[in-house]
Order: structure tokens, then sequence, then C-alpha cells
């Protein structure tokens, strides 16, 4: 039996390439996936300095493999790989840079130099590869105008969550008093300061507020809290390992989404929102489309309108007087989460549209 295994091939021989971490759960996702599927999957992160090192690896091991994925954040490595590969060239993008960076974190101005460089890698990127996986239909329509790609060209691929880190435990115990969690990046799009509003709203309604993250935002967010001091808010900006992170999150009794009303929420799904259902959390989150295309308001998620504290105020005190409605919501996230968002699951349904090509 173990030398008739030995013999049968893999179902594809894929190099994954990225100059994103490969532990980044856009990367960890289909790279767990496509050997489940039976891949043979070699990574190589690539640096930014190793570009010449990674054009001698592509000519000189052409025949070790079928095809070539690239990962997030790296439209360099998708032209590079067409060009001297010759091979299928798949691209997980989940966005474009130009939409991370400039939309979004306002790096630069639009027609900047910066900028330029920014849609330029994005479009060549789009254009030389076999296929583009994106993050939601509303992420293709932008591709389709932003970059004038065809639509056979791009591939909506759900992200999914590193079930390896973020996973369901049933025995983790939640404190007495109501507990609300805001996690991730202090992002113009995260809405994180109506969160803050939200907590001095209902800070004498037995309800505590955590807020986890940092980065970009984090000095006008501290200053926010300084300022209206609600006494029921806990803010953590320090690093929690993933172990830490996984119960801490689990010990709460919902968990907070993006709250603005941002233009890239027309198109991206947050990792927190499919963390959120791996761990049977009940969601809660501004109904913007984006989201709206993965979840359904009152059956898998619960939705506040954007921007405003006194909405998610309203539906936080809502989820904490309804504690059965929020455990429905909380299951229902987690079925779909398994029936449609699995590693296996997702990288099946994407084989399956690389082999029709």
């Amino acid at each position: 039996m173990g030398e008739r295994a030995k013999l049968i091939k893999p179902t594809m021989r894929v190099l994954y390439l990225s100059r994103s971490k490969m532990n980044h759960s856009v990367n960890a996702v289909y790279i767990k996936g496509l050997r489940l599927n039976g891949a043979d999957v070699k990574e190589v992160f690539v640096r930014h300095d190793e570009f010449f090192e990674l054009i001698k690896y592509l000519i000189n091991n052409r025949k070790l493999f079928d095809s070539i994925f690239v990962g997030y954040d790296s439209p360099q490595l998708v032209i590079l790989s067409k060009i001297f590969s010759r091979k299928k060239v798949i691209y997980n993008a989940l966005c474009s840079v130009y939409e991370r960076l400039i939309i979004s974190r306002a790096l630069a101005r639009p027609f900047f130099p910066r900028a330029v460089y920014y849609w330029l890698a994005d479009f060549l990127a789009v254009h030389l590869a076999t296929l583009v996986m994106v993050e939601t239909d509303s992420q293709i329509e932008y591709f389709r105008k932003l970059f004038w790609s065809k639509q056979k060209k791009l591939f909506r691929a759900w992200t999914g969550a590193d079930e390896d880190i973020f996973y369901y435990v049933q025995d983790i115990e939640r404190p007495p008093v109501f507990t609300v969690m805001f996690r991730g990046q202090f992002l113009p799009e995260s809405g994180v300061e109506y969160v803050v509003q939200a907590a001095k709203i209902l800070e004498n309604e037995d309800i505590n507020f955590i807020i986890h993250g940092g980065g970009f935002n984090v000095d006008k967010v501290k200053k926010l809290a300084e300022d209206l001091k609600p006494k029921n808010l806990k803010m953590i900006t320090d690093f929690l390992p993933a172990e830490e992170l996984r119960t801490f999150m689990q010990r709460c009794h919902l968990s907070l989404g993006q709250l603005s009303n941002h233009p890239r929420l027309e198109r991206t799904v947050p990792h927190k929102c499919y963390e959120s259902l791996a761990m049977r959390l009940p969601y809660l989150t501004a109904a913007n489309r984006g989201i709206l295309e993965l979840l359904k308001d009152g059956e898998t998620c619960i939705t506040c309108e954007p921007e405003n504290a006194e909405s998610l105020a309203e539906k936080i005190l809502w989820a904490k007087d309804h504690p059965r409605e929020l455990e429905r919501i909380a299951e229902k996230g987690h079925v779909l989460y398994k029936d449609k968002f699995s590693s296996h699951i997702l990288a099946k349904k994407l084989l399956a549209r690389i082999n029709s090509k």
C-alpha cells in the first residue's frame, strides 16, 4: 500500500511565489487548500533584492512546475514569472496594490509618480496573469474599470481564514459582563472611532468594549479615547501571539467588523470576518456592499448604519438583550464558513476554474 501511494502523482506541481509572508492568511489558506486537493506546492518567499535570482531560478527550473501561483501584494512577481517561465500564472491578488496604498492609505495622490507606479504594476500583472483572484464580485467590477481587464481573467476567490490559527474551541468561557471586541488595523475604512463613541454611549449599560490593533490612525484613536474617557473601554495596542489572540477573541460575545462608509468597503471583506465565522463568533458590521455579498443581515451577521455610532450602539444593545437570536446568528455563520469557506473547498473551486481554461 505504501509503495503504491508513492507512485501516485500530484494533481498539479505548483510553485508559489510571494513578496508577502507565506503565513499571511491570503496566502496560507490557498497553499493549504491546494495541498489538501493533492497539489505538490513549493513555497518561495522573494525579497525585494532577489529579483535577479528569481529570474535565474525560473529559467532553470521550468520543467519542475506545471503552474505558478503568485501571492498577495506581489504584482512584480507576476510580471517576471510570466516573462521568464512561460507557464500559467495565477495571481492571488485579493485587491490591487493601488487601491490598498493610494485609495485606502493615501500614500500618494492619484497621477503622482508613486501612484502611477503602483497602478502600472497592477495593470501589467492583471494583463499578464492567466487568472487573477480577487475578493468580491464588486472587486471584479473595479478591476475591469480600473485596469481594463477582461471578465474571464478575473475570479472571485473568497479569502477564508487560516484554520490552523482560527478555529472554534467550545469550552472557552465568556465573562459575565457582555463583551464586544474590535480587532484590526486602524485604517480609514475601519471606523474604529465609532467603536470608541459607541462605548461612551453604552458606558452605563453593563457592556465592556475591547479594541485591539494599531498602526496608521492609532494616535487619533488614542486621542479620541482620552477625550471621551469611556469607562467601559480597554485598548490594547501590543502584539498578541496567535494562540492568545484566538482565546482572547472567543472570550468575547460579539465581534465588530469595519464600520465606516469608505469606498473600499464597497469591494472588500476583512480577514476578521472569516476568522469570526470560523470561531463561531457573531459578527456585527456596517452594511456595506462588499460584506453583504458574503453575509445576510439577521441570518449570518448583524448590520448597523455606516459611520453611525448611535446605530452601532443600538445594535450592540440589541445583541446583549437577545442572546438566543445572537446564538442562532453565530451558529448559522459558523455553518456557512464550514460549507463555503474552508481552505479545501476554496482551493477545489479555484482548481476547477483553472482546469477549465
